[in-house]
């Protein structure tokens, strides 16, 4: 998905960014939450939901398409971070005394990549 973004319309952009698209009569609302959690106007998000923001260039695109890149990375990082728990976990099931260093490598990086802890 990482190598789309550059192409993705600023309207794709913003359904990647909720998860859905609006219902309907619910479309005002939504652009709220969209508006607030970019810190962009809603008439600059209504804007770009209706296409009238030709340039893809623009500031509100590339920051909605920025904010959905780092969306990504972080499901990325969190399924990393569960990748890391399950092998500490299976390394713990076999030997712990064996694997007692490498597990808690582990588990410190998953901590990190998940946002837990800080480096």
């Amino acid at each position: 998905m990482l190598e789309k973004l550059p192409k993705m319309s600023a309207r794709d952009a913003m359904i990647a960014l909720s998860g859905r698209v609006p219902a309907h009569g619910e479309q005002p609302r939504w652009l709220k939450s969209i508006a607030d959690r970019l810190g962009i106007s809603i008439r600059m998000a209504r804007s770009l939901w209706k296409d009238e923001i030709k340039n893809p260039k623009h500031w509100a695109a590339e920051k909605i398409r920025r904010e959905v890149e780092i969306d990504a990375a972080r499901k990325e990082a969190a399924e990393l971070a569960q990748q890391y728990q399950a092998i500490a976990g299976g390394m713990r099931a076999t030997d712990e005394n064996f694997y007692s260093t490498e597990i808690d490598r582990l588990e410190r990086l998953a901590r990190i990549i998940g946002g837990l802890d800080r480096a």
